[in-house]
């Protein structure tokens, strides 16, 4: 089984004085600054684990906050430890989570350390599956309490059922292993849905102990097409893309896609030098902005409590404080619409929310 990138455009780079001095556009479309400053977090204390196509691991979004990295890859010759990014996939997805420049690539969680996982190109799914294993082996090392896969299968589908584990039992399994240990894996829903112009996601998005993410537009970008086909005829903040598969709560009850959230267009590190920057299009954007959230979350949950939260409350929590999008309302696209809701991540009402929660029951502990 081949995993590839759920890339729809190419990386563009961009020169630094093209880009303005704050993330105004996803940050704002998803209440990062409000809950950063109004719980005082940043991700400090915790580490995200990005399987991708390495790093950058010099750029100056990421200096002196990367933990550790590895390579599972037969690139620079299998050495594990090299991560070079000749892609620029992984870096602009592990800026969007934790860049730490004070100007628009800055990331969600700016203040939390990275370990990229370098697992593409992957031919077969080992090294994905090796990267898992050696979080669930690290992760109390490193701190690592997220892992973003912005990556998967070419296909759709309905179910995690027994005939899919049974299929992919390793992955599976660790899945599963990093679940109950909660570590939150955040996983892109993939980019086919014009191939398909129904419900359904890539793998692994679909194993339900992840958090899925699919793709909404951050602003007004123009018309934009995409090499599946797809078109957006034009665009605004909280229109779904066409590329980004879906899978709605009526169509799979169990495994439905948990969030959307800001992939397109979506501004970041590059990996051309130490201070390039690059624009993507792609639930591989959206997913690691959620990954961030998450983060966030983590930080205030242990502040409070002394440890994490399971990944089912953290899953619970971005749904039912997320922005609800109709499917089909207000999208000028050339794919089949489903006209059901999907909710769009809200970070700081996922904050309000969750620091609720936990004072509660707290409180109900005490008066027991």
């Amino acid at each position: 089984m081949n995993f590839s990138i759920p890339e729809p455009t190419p990386p563009t780079i961009i020169e630094p004085s093209l880009f303005s001095t704050t993330d105004i556009e996803i940050d704002a479309l998803l209440g990062a600054p409000k809950a950063r400053s109004s719980f005082n977090v940043d991700g400090s204390g915790l580490a995200v684990a990005v399987l991708d196509t390495g790093l950058r691991v010099t750029h100056k979004c990421f200096a002196g906050r990367v933990a550790d990295a590895r390579n599972f890859t037969s690139d620079d010759g299998g050495n594990p430890a090299v991560v070079t990014d000749r892609n620029g996939h992984g870096t602009n997805v592990t800026g969007l989570i934790a860049a730490g420049t004070n100007d628009e690539r800055r990331g969600i969680a700016p203040g939390a350390m990275v370990v990229p996982l370098k697992v593409l190109p992957a031919p077969t799914l080992a090294p994905i599956v090796n990267a898992l294993i050696w979080i669930n082996e690290n992760h109390a090392r490193l701190g690592i309490s997220v892992a973003n896969l912005s990556l998967g299968t070419p296909g759709i589908n309905l179910s995690d059922d027994a005939s899919a584990r049974a299929q992919f039992p390793q992955l599976a399994a660790i899945l599963k292993e990093l679940n109950s240990k909660r570590v939150a894996v955040v996983v892109a829903a993939g980019n086919d849905y014009k191939s398909f112009e129904k419900e359904g996601m890539s793998l692994p998005a679909i194993f339900r102990e992840v958090i899925s993410v699919g793709a909404v537009y951050d602003a007004s970008v123009g018309p934009r097409h995409y090499q599946s086909g797809a078109i957006a005829f034009s665009t605004h903040a909280d229109q779904i893309t066409p590329f980004t598969q879906r899978l709605s709560k009526e169509a799979s009850p169990d495994c439905y896609m948990d969030v959307l959230s800001a992939g397109a267009s979506a501004t970041s590190a590059g990996a051309t030098d130490d201070d390039a920057t690059s624009v993507q299009d792609g639930t591989s954007q959206a997913a690691p902005t959620v990954a961030g959230v998450v983060l966030l979350m983590q930080q205030h949950y242990k502040r409070l409590t002394g440890g994490l939260q399971p990944v089912s409350l953290l899953q619970d929590v971005l749904r039912s404080t997320s922005t609800w999008i109709v499917d089909g309302d207000d999208e000028e696209d050339n794919v089949i619409n489903t006209h059901r809701k999907f909710p769009r991540v809200n970070a700081f009402e996922s904050l309000v929310a969750l620091d609720k929660s936990v004072k509660l029951a707290a409180l109900h502990k005490v008066n027991r």
